[in-house]
C-alpha cells in the first residue's frame, strides 16, 4: 500500500468520526433539519452598495444578466425531485422546450453510509441532471447543490489531493504538478466522469451545433467546475460554458490558474454576503484561492450585479466582512430566483 495515498483517507476518516460522534450523534434524536429548509439555519441576509465601475468592475449587459437568470433557474430546479421528467412546476416552467436526457446520482461511499447510520437518511447521493435545450441550442449538465447534511458532510473533506486528467486537447503532463484540489468534491465528481463523457460523445452528434454549457450551486458549482474542465480536455474542440452559483473554493492557487487558462467562458456567481464562497480558507499549508469570473450581485432585491475583473477582487464579495456571511444569501434570490422546496410541484 502506498503510505502517501493513505493519509487523506485516515485523516479524513478522523475528521468525520470526530463531527460524527462528537458533534452531531448527540443531536440526531433532538432535532431534524429538513433537505428542504437547510437554510433556515440562519436568517442574516446582508446587502451592500455595488462598487462603482472602474478598471477592474464592470456592469453586466441585459443579455448577461438573462443568460445568469436561465443557468441559476436550471440550478434550482435540479433541488426539485421531479426535475428527472422536467414537470417541477414554475421553475421548469421558466425553461420550455427542455428534454431531459439523463439523469445520475451517486454510488454510496463511506460518508453516505455515515450519514445513513447516524442522521437515519437516505438522500445523501449527489445528483446531476443532463437537459437538451431546443430553444436556445443548449446541452445543459446541471449538479444539484448541498441538499443534505450528507452532502454537507462530503463539503468538509476538505484535505488536497493531486488534480489529474487524461487529455486529448491540452498538451500537458496527467498530472499538474503543484495543482491540488478539494478532496471531496473531486473524488465526488469521478464518479460522474465517465456516464457524463458517455452522454457528452452521443449529444454532441445528434447536436453538432448546440453550446455545451455546465452549471450548479454550493456544492454542484464545484463539481459543475471538474465537469467543464473534463469536457474541455477530453473532446477536441470543444469550449463549454460554465455558471456557477455560491460555488465554494475548490483548489490552490496553481490551480485556479490552469482554470483560467483553460475555460475561456468562466461565470462565478455570489450572492451578496453567502457564506459558502468564502470556504474552504486557506489553512497551513493547504491553500484554497477562487478562480476568475466573479459576478458579484451586491443587493439583491435592487438586482445590483456587478462583474469583478481578476481574481477574488477586493472591490467584491471579498470585501464582505466575516461577520456578515450567512446562510440565507446562499439560497438567493439571484436575479428573483430563491433555491426553494415550495417551487417544486
Amino acid at each position: 500500500m502506498n503510505f502517501c495515498k493513505t493519509i487523506p483517507f485516515f485523516f479524513n476518516f478522523a475528521l468525520i468520526f470526530f463531527l460524527e460522534n462528537i458533534i452531531f450523534a448527540p443531536l440526531v434524536d433532538t432535532f431534524t433539519i429538513p433537505s428542504d429548509d437547510i437554510h433556515a439555519l440562519t436568517r442574516r441576509s446582508k446587502s451592500y452598495n455595488p462598487p462603482l465601475v472602474s478598471s477592474s468592475i464592470i456592469i453586466p449587459s441585459a443579455a448577461e444578466i438573462v443568460n445568469l437568470t436561465r443557468f441559476i433557474t436550471y440550478s434550482a430546479a435540479s433541488y426539485c425531485p421531479n426535475s428527472k421528467t422536467w414537470k417541477c412546476g414554475q421553475l421548469c416552467d421558466n425553461i420550455p422546450q427542455t428534454t431531459v436526457i439523463s439523469t445520475f446520482t451517486t454510488k454510496p461511499d463511506f460518508i453516505t453510509n455515515l450519514t445513513k447510520t447516524y442522521l437515519k437518511t437516505n438522500d445523501t447521493e449527489a445528483y446531476a441532471v443532463i437537459t437538451v435545450n431546443s430553444k436556445d441550442r443548449e446541452i445543459v449538465v446541471t449538479f444539484r447543490g448541498t441538499a443534505d447534511l450528507g452532502n454537507i458532510l462530503k463539503d468538509i473533506e476538505f484535505i488536497q489531493w493531486p488534480y489529474a486528467y487524461a487529455s486529448t486537447s491540452i498538451p500537458l503532463p496527467s498530472i499538474l504538478p503543484g495543482d491540488y484540489v478539494h478532496y471531496g468534491f473531486y473524488t465526488m465528481f469521478l464518479d460522474f466522469q465517465t456516464p457524463i463523457r458517455n452522454n457528452i460523445s452521443t449529444l454532441i452528434k445528434q447536436y453538432p451545433n448546440y453550446q455545451i454549457v455546465v452549471t450548479g450551486h454550493s456544492f454542484g458549482g464545484a463539481l459543475a467546475l471538474f465537469t467543464a474542465l473534463d469536457i474541455k480536455q477530453f473532446f477536441v474542440g470543444i469550449n463549454p460554458f460554465l455558471y456557477t452559483y455560491g460555488e465554494p473554493r475548490v483548489g490552490n492557487s496553481n490551480f485556479a490558474s490552469f482554470v483560467n487558462n483553460a475555460l475561456s467562458f468562466i461565470r462565478r456567481v455570489i450572492n451578496q454576503a453567502e457564506l459558502v464562497p468564502h470556504i474552504p480558507y486557506t489553512l497551513g499549508w493547504i491553500e484554497y484561492v477562487h478562480h476568475k469570473g466573479e459576478i458579484w450581485i451586491a443587493n439583491s432585491a435592487a438586482n445590483a450585479a456587478v462583474e469583478c475583473l481578476g481574481v477574488e477582487n477586493n472591490l467584491c464579495s471579498s470585501s464582505v466582512n466575516e461577520i456578515d456571511w450567512n446562510f440565507d444569501d446562499h439560497f438567493g434570490p439571484y436575479w428573483g430566483i430563491r433555491i426553494d422546496a415550495s417551487l417544486c410541484k
